[in-house]
């Protein structure tokens, strides 16, 4: 134990490490190609708005254009001088009732800003991964970039889990991820992180899901890296779905090490998530004059304070986002050969799957506020419960004694037609 506590202590401190010497390196790239490249598209960004649909007119295709002009601000905004500065604070440039794209218009026209205000909170990685891109692309272009790295590694899932985990399972995880559009983050500067993550993390479990201790570094690991990428769009994504594609490769381990597994997976990506976001509010509070503690727990009571709806409320909007009519089709259409084919070994398999089906809505009770603020991108957390009911219900189908009734009922109709 006392080695395991070790180990994971200096894989935090080396991730911190690397993760703050990146950061202040990136800061320091010649800026003047990053600027041409940020100013190019800042008319094209304030021509389809803060909130652009990326294929049909509705929530679910809800782009955010918005968060991507402040990063884009922010990138613009750093100070190669003042690298750590930079990296701490991520100022960006406002002028006073313009939208994020007016204001990043105006700054890169030399305009004085009425106000320079920090993300100080946030590690902001997405930014500083965005700012070596930025030195030979514009935004525009980089969306496309990102849409090919992420579609690349969703074919590589698709393959890893065919090999693994058969058709059936191939098809309802990818159901899962149409279920909530997946492909708008592909074109995302902010909710590029989770999935492609997700996606590494699925990756990497079909392939170590047998050795239990690299897939629990595994889960402490991307936790580390979603609290540094990701600006708490949809996090819980790179630990549930690994955990799925695990509990799906692991069936032949007992219910008790899987229990566990579970157990630890989810607590080691937590502890790994919370430490690295609390390490910026240490790092900024230590190297600004800004107490950065302080500030995190203000947002965090605005968070909790739900005087104006309801936690279950907050279930309601994400669920309606989903495509209820086709999801229940899908269970109509299983729930017949449950019933005729029911297979009880699955029952404590399922019982783990439903656990994780489960975690998106407790998400959506503990944090409710942002849940019910960002219902339009967080209801994507409930890819998770798609995917685990879908899995579910297909253990719960024998389908050995499917094909042998099929073959019965297949050599009946030729003798009756002879």
């Amino acid at each position: 134990m006392k080695k395991e506590i070790i180990k994971y202590t200096a894989v935090f401190f080396t991730l911190i490490a690397v993760f703050f010497t990146y950061s202040v390196l990136v800061c320091l790239l010649p800026t003047e190609n990053i600027k041409k490249n940020i100013k190019k598209d800042a008319n094209s960004m304030f021509e389809v708005g803060d909130y652009p649909y990326a294929i049909i007119n509705k929530k679910q295709y809800q782009m955010d254009d918005f968060t991507d002009a402040l990063i884009l601000n922010i990138n613009y905004s750093i100070d190669k001088k003042k690298p750590v500065r930079s990296v701490m604070l991520c100022e960006w440039s406002i002028y006073n009732y313009a939208s994020p794209q007016q204001d990043l218009i105006r700054f890169t026209n030399d305009e004085k800003p009425d106000e320079t205000v920090n993300y100080v909170r946030y590690w902001h990685g997405n930014s500083f991964l965005l700012r070596p891109l930025l030195l030979f692309a514009d935004y525009s272009f980089i969306r496309w970039i990102l849409y090919t790295v992420s579609s690349i590694l969703l074919l590589i899932l698709g393959i890893k889990l065919h090999k693994n985990l058969g058709m059936r399972k191939t098809a309802a995880f990818m159901f899962g991820l149409l279920c909530v559009n997946i492909i708008v983050t592909q074109f995302s500067i902010q909710f590029f992180p989770v999935i492609t993550l997700s996606t590494i993390a699925c990756i990497l479990m079909c392939k170590y899901f047998k050795d239990r201790k690299k897939i629990l570094l595994i889960s402490f690991i991307f936790g580390c890296l979603t609290a540094y990428l990701d600006l708490f769009t949809t996090p819980l994504l790179v630990c549930g779905l690994p955990l799925l594609v695990y509990l799906s490769l692991a069936e032949e381990d007992t219910f008790k090490n899987r229990f566990l597994t579970l157990i630890l997976f989810g607590f080691l990506w937590a502890i790994g998530y919370f430490f690295t976001w609390a390490s910026k509010w240490g790092l900024a509070t230590l190297l600004t004059d800004i107490n950065v503690f302080e500030n995190a727990f203000n947002q965090f009571i605005r968070w909790s304070d739900n005087e104006n709806y309801s936690r279950f409320h907050a279930i309601i909007v994400n669920f309606n986002l989903l495509p209820i009519v086709v999801i229940n089709l899908i269970f109509i259409l299983l729930l017949p050969l449950v019933i005729l084919f029911f297979n009880k070994k699955a029952i404590k398999t399922n019982l783990l799957l439903l656990i994780v089906a489960a975690l998106p809505y407790l998400w959506y009770i503990v944090i409710a506020k942002p849940c019910w603020w960002h219902w339009w991108f967080a209801y994507r957390t409930q890819a998770i419960s798609i995917i685990a009911v879908l899995f579910i219900f297909i253990n719960f189908i024998s389908w050995n004694k499917l094909i042998q009734s099929y073959d019965r009922c297949k050599m009946f109709f030729l003798n009756s037609k002879k």
